[in-house]
């Protein structure tokens, strides 16, 4: 293998590029980029005691070399950003919060544009505006605007043409009803200039644009349009002035800080827009014992900014980092305008990046301790049941079903006490006719865990099911078929002969006999309350959704031949099922891709059905 490595390093090109480095199962342990492949990959196989022992103990690893060549430095880092969000190798510094925020677009390739909450952006014609750190926040933010202005909030294709009758929404001036035709185009395109502005925090000229309407609907002695404007006017004032200014030039910034404590960081990025602090980022790092400051939040910035599509003017940092000339350069290039970072040591500037190093060690804190609690917690999970290991991946089941009919299952995961919805699945009973929640559980359990087998993924490190003793059993038998009765620990979590009082919550574990209670209060029983009424929850909401889909289907779903766009013009055509039923043979004919014999089966299904 040392002869593979020499002859990998013997070849290597001066070229600019990346290099991933391979352990022996072909595992990417680091991503690098270099100037020169040649003098960079090399260095790391020079005299050790130079290395740092994370970069003693990864070379000891590594069995192979692959590299790729750019053309640039700059597409070298672009690559490699790229590479470690794809590959995630284990001597990288990574974002642990790797999640996408979200943002407000408003539709302008529309010709009625909308609201809506996307968490990517596209390259469209639409507007974007954000990132929120909260989607409650989002929707705060949509209410207020439906509140202030009239912009429709339907999803439908809208051309100008009358779609249907107005809704309540314009019944009481909420809405200018461009689904029935009653404005113009032109005149909607005024209310979303006005929705720009406000998502911009263009306070002055929205503010300026709503008095100008205010005064020319009342020389006209359009009074009681005036006090619409009128009272437009003091609701945005109203939330413009709860607004944060943290600055008085109306630049965008992004300020960014971070603090460290042991084996954990974070780095908090302020969002400054327009002069406004309008959202903070806290983003956890992980593998990142013994990385310097300066690699850390190099790291951090290429990744970070890899995915982010509004960029501001300048980025504040706490230091220079390495490679900052190519970062800028490279930011520029995505944003089309110029990104400056800069290192302020005085002034309002400065105080941001202080601002964000307070709320970085605050958040930190605050989250080490919530880990130590989570810690506690699962031990105290474990020592109660006896499990073999600590339960940090938690899968929970249940059944849902009516006297049989609609079955389904649910499994819900519960990763370090936190719900991990990602990972959540539903299941559609397909073998069990009749009432069998023994049945059920049985063929829910083989399918999931049945799959992980041939997929070869990890398991569970507790399996936790609603109900009692059968239903452990009945588990149990399962995990002995599957031959993971050693891997996996299984518990069921049962209601009391008080069924109402959760403390009487009786809990079975594969690993003891006897039933266990917990304390009123102990965080360890809440935790399995919480999984259990989460996969209640999940399992309900499935089964009501599969109930409600088949009430309301329609009898012209099952007629071969007839699919949505020939409902949707049946229904149009005649207004309803009912007068579908009444009409003619001769009358459905006539339509448009409407045989006499398709018209029969159509006759016949409502009349059948309806």
């Amino acid at each position: 293998m040392a002869e593979r490595i020499n002859e990998i390093l013997d070849t290597l090109p001066k070229l600019p590029g990346i290099y991933m480095m391979k352990d022996g199962k072909g595992e990417v342990l680091y991503i690098g980029k270099a100037k020169s492949l040649f003098s960079r990959v090399r260095s790391y196989f020079q005299d050790s005691r130079n290395l740092m022992p994370r970069s003693r103990a990864m070379i000891a690893k590594i069995k192979d070399i692959k590299i790729l060549t750019t053309e640039s430095e700059r597409e070298a880092l672009i690559l490699e950003s790229n590479f470690v969000k794809k590959y995630q190798p284990r001597y990288n510094v990574l974002l642990k919060d790797d999640k996408h925020y979200p943002y407000i677009r408003l539709t302008l390739g529309e010709t009625y544009p909308r609201l809506e909450i996307v968490r990517k952006i596209k390259k469209d014609s639409s507007a974007y505006f954000g990132p929120y750190t909260m989607v409650k926040e989002v929707r705060e933010t949509i209410r207020l605007i439906y509140k202030i202005f009239p912009l429709r909030q339907s999803k439908d294709d809208l051309d100008g043409t009358e779609k249907r009758r107005p809704c309540l929404n314009y019944q009481i001036g909420r809405c200018l009803a461009p689904c029935s035709a009653k404005v113009s185009p032109e005149d909607y395109s005024k209310i979303v200039k006005d929705v720009q502005l406000f998502l911009k925090g263009k306070n002055g000229e929205l503010m300026e644009s709503l008095k100008t309407k205010m005064l020319s609907a009342s020389e006209t002695t359009e009074y009681e349009k005036a006090a619409v404007y009128r009272d437009k006017i003091a609701a945005v004032k109203t939330i413009f002035d709860k607004q944060k200014v943290v600055s008085t030039s109306q630049e965008n910034h992004d300020a960014i800080a971070y603090y460290r404590e042991g084996d954990s960081a974070l780095v908090q990025v302020l969002i400054i827009r327009d002069g406004k602090l309008i959202g903070e980022k806290n983003v956890r790092l992980k593998s990142q014992s013994e990385f310097e400051d300066n690699e850390l939040l190099t790291s951090f910035l290429k990744q970070y900014y890899a995915d982010e599509p509004i960029l501001p003017r300048e980025i504040l940092l706490p230091h220079p980092v390495e490679d900052q000339s190519l970062l800028s350069d490279w930011l520029s290039e995505k944003k089309g305008n110029r990104v400056i970072l800069e290192s302020p040591t005085i002034g309002k500037k400065r105080n941001l990046v202080v601002m964000a190093a307070s709320n970085a060690k605050l958040a930190l804190k605050n989250e080490l301790d919530d880990d130590d609690s989570r810690v506690l917690m699962l031990e105290e999970l474990q020592a109660q049941l006896s499990l073999k290991s600590l339960p940090q991946i938690i899968e929970g089941f249940d059944i849902s079903n009516i006297s049989g009919a609609y079955a389904v299952g649910s499994m819900v995961c519960f990763n370090d006490g936190k719900a991990d919805k990602a990972n959540y699945r539903r299941f559609k009973i397909k073998d069990v006719k009749g009432i069998d929640d023994y049945a059920m559980l049985r063929e829910v359990l083989i399918r999931r865990y049945g799959r992980l087998i041939a997929e070869e993924k990890p398991f569970p490190d507790l399996i936790l099911i609603d109900g009692g003793k059968g239903h452990l059993n009945t588990g149990l038998q399962v995990l002995r078929d599957l031959s993971l009765e050693d891997k996996v620990d299984l518990a069921c979590i049962a209601k009391g002969k008080k069924r109402n009082d959760l403390r009487t919550d009786e809990v079975f574990s594969s690993q003891r006999k006897e039933t266990i209670f917990f304390k009123e209060h102990s965080p360890a029983r809440l935790l399995l309350q919480r999984v259990r009424d989460e996969s209640h929850r999940f399992a309900i909401t499935y089964h009501r959704k599969l109930r409600g889909s088949k009430t309301l289907s329609s009898p012209l779903e099952s007629i071969p031949g007839i699919g949505k766009k020939r409902r949707l013009a049946l229904l149009k055509s005649f207004g309803s099922l009912e007068n579908i039923r009444n009409t003619s043979l001769d009358e459905l004919s006539k339509l448009p891709g409407i045989t006499e014999s398709l018209a029969k089966n159509i006759l016949e299904a409502v009349k059948i059905k309806t």
